[in-house]
């Protein structure tokens, strides 16, 4: 072969693997220019003042291709992109699969757009200063088909939640922290499992959540809900439900707990629920965390039985207006590390279990860690097993405020406030000389 037509191979070849490369490199990086519509007008949507230099979206460049790895310094977070799919010409693309911001303070109005993503899996623009109400997909409600968790968290978003259409993979939804409003009303979300709408202005009745059959988490405290807790609205999948700082009135249904046979965390702090605390709260046989602080609460159902299988750890009845002598059978639940009983109308002396728990005597129990009875009308003296303990014990104990007989502030347990006078004592203990 000369030379002359040995370099025109040569240059033929060059060419070839040239094009093949560049072949390659476009089929890897060619990102569906639907998404990158979709990434465009979401950007669009935003004040260019609120993206600062060196946050994600300012390494937004659409002059390059999103899911690119050739253009690493573009688009160097925000997008995940893992993904593929073809058209009708067997083109493949690389689809987006996670839209995730950096907290960076990002101002404007959310897009439709958003939706519009079809490979979907994740969104994530929390904390920041997002605002406006969430936007519906259009043309049709659906949300992208494989989501699987959106946090809206910590921004200014308001107005209601739209009527989303089903989504089959939704597992996760936060949207705490925000502006929203209106009654919360349950859309078709089959495969929900945490659901966060803390801290947002919901108002009206509790809502029916039935609907929700796989939830594990609910937390709709820091809102208005108002009325009585309906004994039948929640799905008998739950673990958690918090509903602290609501306007919720009325009795706590036995029955509502007897129907979660799952629930491990109740948290109804800070409501106006009155009547009864339910002896199904003790007698549950997974419930773990029981606050009821802060509501109008006037007496302590007793278990039939007496509760060795109880599995509760942490008891909190503190701020309410629960009358009667101390409830024996908390100091025999095997596993309760704090009790919170401060400041309701209880009488009569200290029990006895009581004492040794927070002084530590073994026994089929653990000890306590926290022992809070003050702001009561407890009388009688300090149990013998108590009087020895120092400030720096294992247990925080605290018996200020009550009707005891010396119980001096230089005892630890008894600093902060000063025992009440007899006059007021003798009103609550007939017992007392």
């Amino acid at each position: 072969m000369s030379l002359t037509s040995l370099t025109t191979t040569m240059k033929i070849l060059a060419s070839s693997l040239t094009l093949i490369l560049l072949h390659s490199t476009v089929a890897e990086s060619n990102t569906f220019p639907g998404d990158i519509a979709a990434l465009k007008s979401f950007l669009a949507a935003l004040d260019p003042a609120s993206i600062p230099p060196g946050s994600c979206l300012a390494s937004w460049d659409f002059k390059l291709d999103p899911c690119s790895s050739a253009f690493s310094t573009h688009f160097t977070c925000g997008l995940r992109c893992d993904a593929t799919s073809s058209d009708s010409t067997s083109l493949t693309f690389s689809r987006i699969t996670d839209l995730s911001l950096d907290s960076i303070g990002y101002s404007g109005p959310l897009s439709p757009s958003i939706w519009s993503l079809p490979f979907l899996q994740s969104l994530d623009l929390s904390n920041n200063r997002f605002y406006g109400p969430i936007p519906s997909p259009l043309p049709i409600s659906s949300l992208p088909p494989l989501l699987r968790r959106i946090s809206l968290s910590h921004n200014s978003l308001s107005g209601s939640i739209p009527s989303f259409s089903a989504s089959p993979s939704l597992e996760e939804l936060y949207l705490d922290g925000n502006r929203l409003s209106g009654p919360f009303i349950s859309t078709s979300f089959p495969s929900l499992r945490r659901l966060d709408l803390q801290s947002n202005n919901f108002s009206g009745s509790f809502p029916d959540l039935r609907s929700l059959s796989n939830l594990n988490f609910l937390d709709l405290s820091d809102n208005s809900f108002s009325g009585p807790f309906p004994p039948d609205s929640l799905p008998s999948s739950l673990f958690e439900l918090s509903m602290r700082n609501n306007l919720l009135t009325g009795n706590l249904p036995g029955s509502l707990l007897a129907s979660l046979p799952l629930l491990q965390v109740l948290d109804l702090s800070h409501n106006a629920l009155s009547g009864p605390v339910p002896s199904a709260a003790f007698e549950h046989p997974a419930l773990e965390q029981l606050a009821l602080s802060g509501n109008a609460f006037e007496w302590v159902e007793e278990p039939d039985e007496i509760i060795a299988s109880s599995n509760m750890v942490a008891l909190d009845l503190s701020h309410n207006e629960i009358s009667g002598l101390l409830p024996e059978f908390v100091g025999s639940m095997p596993q309760l590390t704090a009790v919170v009983l401060e400041d309701n109308r209880f009488t009569g002396l200290i029990p006895t279990q009581y004492a040794m728990r927070a002084a530590g005597i073994p026994g089929a129990w653990v000890a306590f860690e926290r022992l809070l009875l003050g702001g009561n009308y407890l009388y009688g003296p300090i149990p013998g097993l108590m009087q020895g303990m120092k400030n720096g014990a294992a247990a925080v104990v605290s018996l200020a405020d009550n009707c005891l007989f010396r119980c001096p502030e230089y005892l630890y347990f008894c600093a902060g406030r000063e025992q009440k006078p007899a006059v007021v004592c003798r009103d609550f203990n007939p017992m007392i000389p």
